[in-house]
């Protein structure tokens, strides 16, 4: 079935690289490591999936984000042409280049749980060096909120979340009406039951066409200000030579830090 051709559509999709199929190991995801561009495999192609799926339901316009580690992950010469691709972007401001108000929707591929999750794969926030669990408005939060926030800031909803169970498990949390994917089981950190990628790829177009069908019932990720981000690290050393103006940045115990803001947006420059 096609849902779009008598309407242009713009999806902007965000690429994780935990979630992707075939993907467990710490060595799979750090340039460098033995395993690591065999993943950057598995992830443009992953990748190139997803964009020929929205292709054949008629998406005008794709914007592919990279958006693990550093920003520079998939095979740039294998990249499916339908699509852009934004590479880099550390802050909040830079994290979603490209994005407005006129994009339907968002998709969230290859994500994982947030930081503390049991028996998940690969689960931290951001960083699993530095940061060790995230609470905003006094509600854990991980990537996936993060991420749908920041769309939510342009009212682009988020469609579809892929990854293992406790990902889906937890886009469900925040996003009731999203469509999740689950591309593997979790059984710890570095355990799973793992989906083939073939046939990951294959059921694609059936998922994403389902997932943009229910595009009416998906309402953009939302939170009222004013806005305060607490952060617990993972050693007092990372805090100990940061300035903290007692207002805006507070400093709570030797691993905890509380930062406010009246805009999320800043908020997030801040510490991201």
């Amino acid at each position: 079935m096609n849902v779009g051709k008598d309407a242009e559509m713009k999806f902007y999709v965000s690429v994780d690289m935990e979630g992707i199929a075939g993907i467990v190991m710490r060595e799979q995801l750090i340039p460098g490591e033995r395993l690591y561009e065999e993943a950057r495999v598995l992830l443009t192609n992953e990748v190139n999936a997803v964009v020929q799926s929205l292709v054949d339901i008629g998406a005008s316009q794709v914007v592919v984000k990279d958006a693990h580690y550093f920003g520079l992950n998939l095979l740039i010469n294998q990249l499916h042409p339908a699509a852009d691709y934004c590479f880099g972007g550390l802050k909040a401001s830079e994290r979603f280049a490209g994005l407005d108000s006129s994009f339907d929707g968002a998709l969230l591929i290859g994500y994982h749980a947030m930081a503390g999750t049991q028996r998940a794969i690969r689960d931290h926030t951001m960083t699993a060096v530095h940061w060790q669990r995230l609470e905003l408005n006094g509600q854990s939060i991980g990537e996936i909120g993060l991420d749908a926030l920041l769309f939510g800031l342009y009212g682009v909803p988020v469609l579809l979340v892929t990854g293992d169970d406790k990902t889906c498990s937890e886009a469900k949390s925040y996003l009731p009406e999203v469509t999740t994917y689950q591309t593997k089981k979790a059984y710890g950190r570095h355990a799973g039951l793992i989906r083939s990628p073939k046939s990951v790829y294959a059921e694609y177009p059936t998922i994403i066409e389902r997932a943009v069908q229910n595009k009416a019932k998906c309402a953009p990720f939302q939170m009222n200000g004013p806005f305060e981000l607490a952060i617990r690290y993972t050693s007092t050393d990372l805090l100990d030579g940061r300035y903290f103006d007692g207002v805006k940045d507070k400093r709570i115990d030797g691993q905890s830090v509380v930062y406010s803001d009246a805009s999320l947006l800043e908020l997030l420059n801040r510490v991201m």
